[in-house]
């Protein structure tokens, strides 16, 4: 009951998406192919008619049956001659919203996407019934694939996966083909994911561009200081913390760039890692007694990941009367009060 007051509570005050891997987006993550093949009962590999080139002909089922499996999607001319020359390939469609929608194309199959395609359908049972863990190992394990659709495919996985999942994953991926493709045109939108991930690559080269990235942030450039933020905790644990401190938490700082900071600390706060956690709530009880003017942000972060670890340093600042702005009080009073401290948004304080 508690977990539904708080969802409530975080869409009131602003937040009301789910918290992936890169919560830094200014776009809700599209759903990738794999989550549309969870979403359905009917899949199919599709080819041009036989007399008629230009019209997608259903021509095995990869779940469900042919039957009804009205393709609306014309052949356009470059999948037409990609699939002329390579007689094994297809296309993969899918039904929307169960067995009952209209069919998607999903994606270009060739031998290698097949084979991949295969391992998911012998999956989806179990990723359906929760088994998110798995679901993105498999992908992770797949990120420095020669294929490059499968490695933009299990990019866009990994890039909505929770963050508490994500840094459970067994990976330390490269360095330095996150580098080479990060700062492309067409992988603009990847940018956050690829910060994150050279967050768990662990080498030199991934450390000195989270740092570089973070000055970049500094000078004003602080569209990625979330990410890079959150990817320097995971480089460097404690140091990482009081670095983000030392920049960010220790003075007149910008209220968006103090948010990104507190989102990166917010996260790392749920990580599982007890010590760090400690550390960071800690750090961050003295610094809403310090600079009350950020306790908001403080209650937005940590309600939104349904984390009460701030609730007795919140109430005391909101008690004593620090929160000068009735806009502030908002969120601090509402985080406080969903954890069952305080009878009401404005209420008298309970024990």
């Amino acid at each position: 009951m508690k977990r539904g007051i708080a969802a409530l509570v975080a869409l009131v005050i602003g937040y009301s998406s789910p918290v992936h891997a890169c919560s830094f987006h200014t776009y809700l993550p599209e759903m990738t192919v794999i989550d549309r093949l969870m979403m359905t009962e009917n899949v199919v590999l599709a080819r041009p008619a036989a007399d008629d080139p230009f019209r997608f002909e259903a021509v095995e089922a990869l779940e469900g049956t042919l039957e009804q499996a009205d393709l609306p999607t014309l052949v356009d001319s470059s999948t037409r001659r990609r699939l002329a020359a390579n007689p094994e390939d297809a296309v993969l469609f899918a039904r929307d919203g169960g067995g009952y929608g209209p069919f998607m194309r999903l994606a270009y199959v060739d031998p290698v996407y097949r084979a991949l395609l295969e391992e998911v359908m012998a999956r989806k049972e179990d990723w359906i019934m929760g088994d998110d863990l798995a679901r993105y190992q498999f992908f992770a394990d797949r990120l420095e694939s020669e294929d490059q659709a499968i490695r933009g495919l299990a990019l866009r996985e990994l890039d909505r996966a929770p963050y508490d999942i994500f840094r459970q994953l067994d990976m330390s991926p490269a360095a330095a083909p996150i580098l080479q493709e990060i700062w492309q045109i067409d992988q603009i939108p990847f940018v956050p994911i690829r910060i994150l991930l050279l967050g768990r690559s662990g080498d030199d080269a991934a450390r000195e561009a989270v740092v570089k990235g973070l000055d970049r942030a500094k000078r004003g450039g602080a569209m990625y200081l979330g990410p890079f933020a959150v990817a320097l905790i995971e480089l460097d644990g404690r140091a990482g913390v009081e670095w983000l401190v030392t920049e960010y938490l220790s003075g007149q700082t910008d209220p968006d760039a103090a948010e990104s900071a507190i989102e990166a600390l917010a996260i790392h706060a749920g990580g599982g890692d007890d010590a760090l956690r400690t550390y960071i709530l800690q750090t961050l009880s003295g610094f809403v007694h310090a600079f009350p003017e950020h306790a908001d942000a403080v209650a937005r972060q940590f309600v939104f990941r349904y984390d009460y670890g701030m609730v007795e340093p919140l109430r005391e600042v909101m008690t004593a009367g620090k929160i000068k702005s009735a806009t502030d009080l908002i969120p601090v009073a509402a985080y406080v009060a969903t954890s069952g401290e305080v009878t009401g948004a404005f209420g008298a304080v309970s024990e």
